[in-house]
């Protein structure tokens, strides 16, 4: 037969496909927006914790009483925290505008509880610009943090919540209009139970008029307008399953709803996926005194795996000093973690695996798409197979101790049910004890597990909602950084 004919055959098979095989799967269930999205890929991001609490001793929640003048950062490089980002591979970053204690990092019109008082700079400087700034010019994404608890408004005798909500509205819009673009703006919860529903409605629409990128982190009665939600707990352990989607009614009560926090619902009625917020230390704002109580890299490598490695993102709190500083041991373990992080994932050691799978939804959609590094290319069986086994046959006998898979996101909750194997003849198989049954995926799930050596390794997506939909997956080996 000639190669002409051949050509022609081959042309004509592939029109004879089934449509259906040839187009991507529809969405299941709800999907994130593309604020979401973007959140997503962040991974990591760094909260920085500074204020006039800093400058008290061992204050982490201020009770708006303290002086002004006693805010004086003697060498501020907010630079010099960016660096400390890039190192760490950490794109985006949150400032404490405005904690609890009610005292501004910027010179607002509207109080005189803020740095146009402090013997910083003799009343002249702007935390909040040298902060945005300084993200610009080392291309981080600037967040900010306002705190709607105010222990110092809370002070006068003239404080309702009406004025409250038209004081804390006009800083919110001086925020959102004079520092540029804010990627993501954060309405803690604690003490804030007075602010209703019709308060949250008039600070969210200033918000979406002024910066309709800016991810918005809710609790309690903020829930509603949320993009991503608190998952329950500042130790960084997200649940398992931690799925995106939510309850939208249970979630506004975390002391009787921790599991729908720390979990999610499969088949919620709302997309707010879970920010891990954790710090390196174990307080929020600097003290001396936890020079020496800086999380090890082995335990940021822990959080690291219970956050993004459970479907959440990382929200890292890296306290600056008096100095206006961000301390060497802090710098340094997050540097390691990430020489970590790149060493271990830098390596799919399926790579170069013959792969067979039980169900293709057609070539486009080919098993082998999990083993590239383009999150667009993916694996999918046809809409028929919620189910699917993927055999890897590796060149060799290797060992390996994690491993990782991604969900395509933009396509929902999909698998809810999936198991890894691993087998040196390809006959008998053994189960990996921490990656059996597991449930959710989304957009990262990470299972470390002692080592196994092994020439075949299986993922069994075992049961779902609609066909699976993978970009992403591998086995690793750990580093010796992050043991």
């Amino acid at each position: 037969m000639n190669i002409r004919k051949l050509t022609t055959m081959a042309a004509f098979a592939a029109l004879t496909i089934p449509l259906v095989a040839q187009k991507a799967p529809e969405p299941a269930g709800l999907t994130p927006n593309s604020r979401q999205i973007e959140w997503y890929n962040r991974e990591m991001i760094a909260f920085f914790h500074f204020g006039i609490n800093t400058f008290e001793d061992f204050v982490n929640e201020g009770d708006g009483r303290a002086n002004t003048a006693i805010f004086n950062p003697t060498a501020l490089d907010c630079g010099q925290w960016m660096r400390t980002l890039q190192a760490a591979g950490i794109p985006s970053a949150i400032l404490t505008a405005k904690h609890a204690d009610g005292f501004c990092l910027w010179p607002s019109k509207y109080t005189d509880y803020c740095v146009k008082n402090s013997t910083w700079k003799d009343g002249k400087g702007d935390v909040v610009r040298e902060f945005v700034d300084a993200c610009e010019e080392y291309g981080i994404k600037a967040g900010i943090y306002l705190g709607p608890h105010d222990r110092y408004e809370h002070l006068s005798p003239l404080y309702n919540t009406q004025r409250y909500k038209d004081y804390y509205g006009h800083q919110l819009n001086e925020l959102m209009s004079d520092y540029g673009k804010i990627w993501e703006t954060w309405w803690d919860g604690a003490g804030a139970d007075e602010l209703t529903t019709p308060i949250y409605t008039h600070w969210y629409n200033i918000v979406r008029s002024k910066q309709p990128d800016c991810v918005i982190f809710g609790t309690k009665n903020s829930y509603r307008f949320a993009d991503v939600r608190w998952m329950g707990n500042e130790a960084g352990h997200t649940g398992d399953p931690c799925w995106a989607t939510t309850d939208s009614i249970s979630i506004r009560d975390e002391a009787a709803h921790y599991q729908g926090l720390n979990e999610g619902f499969f088949g919620g009625d709302a997309y707010v996926p879970a920010e891990t917020d954790v710090s390196i230390r174990p307080s929020w704002f600097y003290h001396e005194e936890e020079d020496n109580r800086v999380k090890s890299v082995q335990e940021l490598w822990d959080i690291y795996c219970t956050s993004v490695g459970r479907n959440s993102v990382l929200l890292i709190n890296f306290p600056p000093d008096r100095r206006g500083l961000l301390h060497s041991t802090d710098s340094l373990h997050m540097a390691l973690l990430r020489k970590g992080l790149d060493e271990t994932f830098g390596t799919n050691l399926l790579k170069g695996s013959k792969v067979k799978a039980s169900n293709v939804r057609g070539n486009k959609f080919k098993a082998e798409n999990m083993l590239d590094t383009d999150k667009t290319t993916y694996f999918a069986t046809s809409d028929s197979h919620k189910t699917a086994n993927v055999e890897f046959a590796l060149p060799r006998q290797t060992e390996f101790d994690c491993a990782m898979i991604q969900e395509v996101i933009e396509l929902g909750h999909r698998t809810n049910k999936w198991s890894i194997e691993y087998s040196n003849d390809g006959k008998n198989w053994t189960a990996i004890p921490e990656a059996t049954n597991k449930q959710s995926i989304g957009y990262k799930w990470i299972v470390r597990f002692e080592p196994v050596k092994a020439r075949y390794v299986r993922l069994n997506i075992q049961d779902g909602r609609a066909c699976p939909a993978i970009h992403t997956f591998g086995v690793y080996k750990q580093s010796s950084i992050l043991k």
